[in-house]
């Protein structure tokens, strides 16, 4: 398939990357909100990453593959398991959006607005499409089954397998970039704003 295909595709499930998109962001200001009425809230979800402090012991390659392969995962079961009417997909961007809120909320109050960005922005434009196009997909995928459950006639494993070939072609080369951005580039940003 040619880059012109792909940009075909993405341009058929635009619905669902607006969908993606949208969910994100309500989740992303509810959860920063959310974070700022009950600190207590904020907390918890937050312990959930205090876990994940081991991966800043390890050497930077490590961190790299430990993010990449995080990333990789929540993007394929996002995208794959989508053909679970939509159910995965929805999970990983309301749960993404309102951790990315809180977090967010917390990095404005201890360092501010400057720090944040710093903090996102170096591997957060490649990596933050890559996972909703993917969430997209998922979505598409949910949708196709319950057409197919309703006896429409669709291209499911046409979808399947091109759902496939997105993650491969271009999800996976591009969370690897993102991912050593953030390991690489992402910490001089903060350093420099800091």
């Amino acid at each position: 398939m040619s880059i012109k295909d792909d940009l075909a595709y993405l341009k058929s499930i635009r619905i669902f990357i607006g969908l993606s998109v949208f969910i994100f962001g309500l989740t992303t200001v509810m959860g920063y909100y959310a974070a700022a009425i009950d600190p207590e809230l904020a907390s918890n979800w937050t312990k959930e990453l205090e876990m994940l402090k081991w991966i800043l012991d390890q050497p930077p390659v490590l961190i790299m593959v430990i993010i990449f392969l995080k990333n990789l995962l929540a993007s394929a079961m996002a995208m794959l398991l989508g053909l679970g009417l939509g159910l995965i997909p929805l999970m990983v961007v309301t749960s993404n959006g309102f951790l990315l809120g809180i977090v967010g909320y917390e990095a404005v109050q201890k360092a501010g607005m400057l720090f944040l960005a710093a903090g996102i922005l170096p591997h957060g434009i490649i990596e933050l499409p890559c996972v909703l196009v993917s969430i997209a997909i998922g979505f598409r995928l949910g949708y196709l089954l319950a057409l197919t459950l309703a006896k429409e006639k669709v291209d499911l494993s046409g979808e399947t397998r091109m759902a496939i070939h997105f993650l491969w072609r271009w999800v996976t080369p591009l969370l690897f970039l993102a991912a050593a951005i953030e390991t690489f580039i992402t910490p001089i940003a903060i350093s420099v704003v800091t």
